[in-house]
């Protein structure tokens, strides 16, 4: 991220590795590029925010600081998201093949904040204008309910974690913790041992979102029929209930559910409004 105080801009780039695998549609083939980076977003700041002067120049959408959201929906339709961002109300919208979010001060009096991206694949599959890969290359849903609290030297966790290459040839479970083996390659890391369980049990799995900590991403299929491009809305709409905790950060949030036998943990970016990880954890022995 490159903040450029001079012009009230902040400028936030992508390895281009990332940015590509993230951002280029199927039938897309990237333009060559000498660069190691690509810009992703650009911020554009209002005079006043955080002691910035303000951006000058011409805003995306006709956009103006100052204006009310009402302004702002009369160019741009209803917004496909509210909510706050560092404090900020924001509203989300999606033209053509951007990503466009307005954050105001007062309330919804005065426009102060605008972020504009290029949509990328999980803006395409919550919108629906790209699909999900079929459901049978994607794998059991269920993986890591079935694998949860099973010996990580066993057959039923092998055969369980399969699809992620597992191996227990692979690790020291004398002191493993925490098995991020998997992570770069399949956005997967396992929890063993704790939680009042042997150090070969599996306590607890995380799935990551593309991009999320240098992921290449899960892109199996999660619990409760969860996607990475699921709003906070939609996964509650899957669970069929409110969640049992709710934190909020800044720009994240997460929701916590006690299920039988395990807690559902899913944290959202408030930013993309979108799912980037899912844990589940078994919970503690009362022994422990």
């Amino acid at each position: 991220m490159d903040e450029v105080e001079r012009h009230s801009l902040a400028l936030i780039y992508d390895a281009k590795e990332l940015y590509w695998s993230l951002v280029a549609k199927p039938d897309e083939v990237p333009p060559l590029d000498p660069g190691a980076f690509i810009l992703r977003e650009v911020a554009f700041f209002a005079p006043g925010f955080q002691s910035y002067r303000g951006f000058d120049g011409p805003l995306p959408a006709g956009l103006r600081f100052g204006q009310s959201a009402a302004e702002a929906k009369a160019l741009l339709g209803e917004p496909l998201a509210r909510r706050n961002v560092q404090e900020l109300m924001s509203l989300l919208w999606a033209p053509e093949d951007w990503v466009l979010n307005a954050s105001f001060f007062d309330g919804e009096d005065d426009l102060g904040v605008v972020h504009l991206r290029r949509q990328n694949i999980y803006d395409r599959r919550m919108l629906g204008t790209e699909s999900m890969p079929p459901d049978e290359e994607r794998g059991d849903p269920n993986m890591a309910i079935n694998a949860l609290g099973r010996s990580l030297v066993g057959a039923l966790a092998a055969e369980t974690l399969a699809p992620i290459g597992w191996s227990a040839k692979l690790f020291d479970f004398s002191n493993a913790g925490e098995i991020t083996h998997y992570m770069p390659s399949h956005g997967v890391t396992l929890y063993v041992g704790e939680h009042g369980r042997p150090n070969s049990t599996l306590t607890g799995i995380r799935f990551n979102r593309r991009g999320d900590m240098k992921s290449a991403g899960f892109e199996g299929r999660m619990p409760h029929g969860i996607e990475f491009h699921d709003t906070p809305t939609v996964v509650e709409q899957r669970i069929g209930r409110r969640p049992d905790k709710i934190t909020q950060a800044p720009d994240t949030g997460s929701y916590l559910w006690t299920m039988d036998g395990y807690d559902l943990h899913v944290m959202f970016s408030l930013i993309d409004y979108q799912v980037y990880r899912v844990s589940l954890f078994l919970p503690h022995s009362p022994n422990a």
